[in-house]
């Protein structure tokens, strides 16, 4: 080749760089996403206007604006900043549109920004079923499935796709009964094993393939939300550990803030609360990061589950500073029981009143605080320090109160003694003595089963469970049925969801 010539074909190639847009994780991107997982998202915005300026043909950028604005908006829960960023989606999905179709990362990006736009508008949701977010939520959902379907077909040794095709097939079985009518019509099945299993195979691919290692974090993130908060037995949890303790993800865990709460959140899952502090303890936190208050939520739980006396610090930093509606009754609920364990009875009575009066009751965790709150009743202080200290998985402490070795026990009420059953079986359970923990439960059933609480609803629930691990899928069968057959006035969408996710599982045999 002349001299020329090669100078000609060298001009083509730097026009055809700049003139045509690709897909590039570039180094500065993969920053880009890192800053973003640990939170930095004013840093991540500088480098992304970097990155557009270096890089002007280059979409993922755009891509990670988008997906920046999501986590804004996720960790915030704030409706202004929703509207303030909406604005950008359209322009972003037409960027990415007009873009080069032919490279795995085209429908892969543009199924990401539909999805987080659909997760975004939920969030600010009372009902999904009748609201007009509700529609545009269930179409984006539809359309980034869709994507992912044709992208996988078309391109099946692309990892990044099981990400997303991993989450919303594990969380088909999770979908409550009022939803089911909307999920229907997004034309998507799955299950939670097969989700999971997407979920584990992109986790393992980015841990041993460089190309896809910048999406670590966030596998693993997301493995562990769809683990812990879709079905409810940490035995199965537990091979979580081999990537906590992975020493890929040991440097992380000094900045990537996404991934230390997923770590605590795991830890609290399993009873581990001694680690989940120290996990939250070592929080980054500084004016580089942005504010998280899901953060100042855990920590105030797992410090009171200790009974720690600066638990109180956490949850009013919570309810002072975070923007959005979810847990704030929670919160307040819980620093009402700080405060009944101190002696306070006076604070007690007045955070149970804010609990009705502020916040969301969207979430089952929030309706089961007003519920409680509502009656403006001082609660029977043993059983509850018992039921903190078993949620910390500090089970001889717990059973310590109630077996009466400290103090002696005192139930005033049918409720009481119903609770108490209750209690005693959840410690035995979570302490691994189910045999100890199976004629509790039993008797909790007799005796609640036509009660309003929640007691004999998950007693059922939780045989039912004991016995599917057991492979007595019979039993199994007779307790899931069973728990559907009871309606508390707490809990019962989640409860029933999970007793139905449970007889799927295990068929409808004899």
């Amino acid at each position: 080749m002349g001299k020329k010539h090669f100078y000609i074909l060298l001009f083509l190639l730097v026009i055809a760089k700049t003139s045509f847009a690709y897909f590039d994780f570039t180094p500065n991107c993969r920053k880009i996403h890192q800053l973003i997982m640990n939170l930095q998202l004013e840093e991540a915005q500088q480098f992304i206007e970097n990155e557009k300026q270096g890089n002007p043909s280059n979409i993922i950028p755009y891509y990670l604006e988008n997906y920046k604005d999501f986590i804004s908006i996720i960790i915030s829960q704030d409706k202004t900043v929703f509207d303030r960023l909406i604005g950008k989606r359209s322009a972003i999905i037409d960027k990415i549109e007009k873009e080069d179709a032919s490279s795995p990362y085209y429908n892969y990006c543009l199924a990401d920004v539909y999805f987080q736009w659909a997760v975004a508008r939920i969030i600010f949701m009372k009902d999904f079923s009748n609201m007009i977010d509700g529609v545009k939520a269930g179409m984006e959902i539809k359309k980034a499935y869709d994507l992912l379907a044709k992208n996988h077909a078309a391109f099946p040794g692309f990892s990044p796709n099981l990400k997303l095709l991993g989450l919303m097939r594990a969380m088909v079985d999770a979908v409550p009964d009022s939803y089911k009518g909307v999920v229907k019509t997004l034309a998507f099945d799955g299950s939670f094993e097969q989700g999971v299993s997407e979920l584990i195979q992109l986790t393992d691919k980015t841990i041993t393939d460089k190309n896809y290692d910048y999406l670590k974090s966030e596998a693993l993130f997301l493995l562990t939300f769809v683990e812990i908060n879709l079905q409810s037995d940490k035995q199965k949890a537990l091979f979580l550990k081999k990537y906590y303790t992975h020493s890929l993800f040991l440097q992380e865990f000094k900045t990537n803030a996404c991934l230390l709460y997923a770590k605590a959140r795991y830890e609290m899952f399993i009873g581990k609360n001694d680690e989940a502090i120290q996990t939250l303890e070592n929080y980054p936190r500084g004016k580089q990061y942005t504010y998280f208050g899901f953060i100042d939520y855990l920590t105030g739980k797992v410090k009171l589950n200790r009974l720690d006396k600066d638990a109180v610090i956490y949850f009013l930093n919570y309810v002072r500073n975070y923007k959005g509606s979810h847990y704030i009754k929670s919160a307040y609920q819980h620093i009402a029981w700080f405060h009944l364990f101190n002696n306070d009875a006076a604070k007690y009575t007045d955070y149970l009143k804010k609990a009705v009066q502020f916040g969301s009751s969207l979430s089952e965790t929030d309706k089961q605080a007003e519920f409680e709150s509502k009656k403006n009743e001082l609660a029977n202080v043993q059983l509850l320090k018992a039921r903190v200290l078993c949620d910390g998985g500090y089970y001889p402490q717990a059973l310590s109160i109630l077996d009466g070795s400290t103090q002696v026990l005192q139930l005033r009420t049918s409720k009481d003694s119903l609770e108490y059953l209750y209690r005693m079986a959840r410690i035995y359970h979570e302490w691994d003595k189910t045999d100890a923990a199976m004629p509790y439960y039993e008797a909790v059933i007799r005796i609640g089963d036509d009660k309003p609480w929640y007691f004999a609803t998950n007693a059922a629930l939780q045989l039912g469970m004991i016995y599917e691990n057991r492979k007595e899928l019979g039993k199994a069968r007779l307790y899931y049925k069973r728990c559907l057959g009871i309606n508390p006035k707490e809990y019962k969408n989640s409860l029933h969801t999970k007793a139905k996710a449970g007889l799927r599982r295990i068929g409808t045999g004899n």
